[in-house]
């Protein structure tokens, strides 16, 4: 895998932050020890790196499949949690507060775009209007919201509105405490 200059740039601030610069630690054996799960380099990692460069590192598509798994590691500082925990639900669903859930990190491009749709719409909109607003088909957008629904991350609320049933999904976390 080739390292971009981005990454040659935060590989050099982050070994000086979390291995206090150990000449014998270089990116592709930090990063395939981090892959491989090793939990000092991760807690170290964790730790002691700036946020930005560690999702630089190891790619925001891999930081997004796997800090749900990681944020469980042992010894892991709060803050630097909760500030990954931000990081992770900006990606995912474009808003810092949304949780941190495992089953996210398996739907595909269309349904994650559905999430951040939903994310920042005010909690009031149906799915009819939710399938405006990502220009997708109302049976695809109501499929991804049931299964918001079953994952535990929305849940649907029937409304009667102007003599018509509207279905509204609302987000755990952002739209319902």
């Amino acid at each position: 895998m080739k390292i971009t200059e981005s990454q040659i740039e935060a590989w050099e601030r982050a070994k000086r932050m979390a291995f206090w610069d150990q000449g014998k630690i270089d990116h592709t054996k930090w990063l395939s020890a981090f892959k491989a799960g090793n939990s000092n380099v991760i807690r170290q990692s964790i730790n002691y790196m700036r946020a930005a460069d560690l999702v630089d590192l190891i790619c925001m598509r891999q930081f997004i499949k796997s800090w749900p798994l990681l944020r469980n590691t042992d010894g892991l500082n709060e803050n630097k949690k909760a500030i990954l925990d931000a990081a992770w639900g900006f990606y995912v669903a474009g808003d810092a507060s949304f949780p941190v859930t495992a089953s996210v990190t398996r739907f595909h491009p269309k349904k994650l775009g559905t999430l951040r749709v939903l994310a920042k719409a005010s909690g009031n909109d149906s799915i009819y209007q939710i399938a405006k607003m990502t220009g997708r088909d109302y049976r695809r957008v109501y499929d991804d919201i049931m299964d918001f629904v079953a994952d535990g991350i929305a849940v649907l609320a029937t409304e009667i509105r102007n003599g018509r049933t509207a279905k509204v999904p609302r987000l755990h976390g952002l739209h319902v405490a």
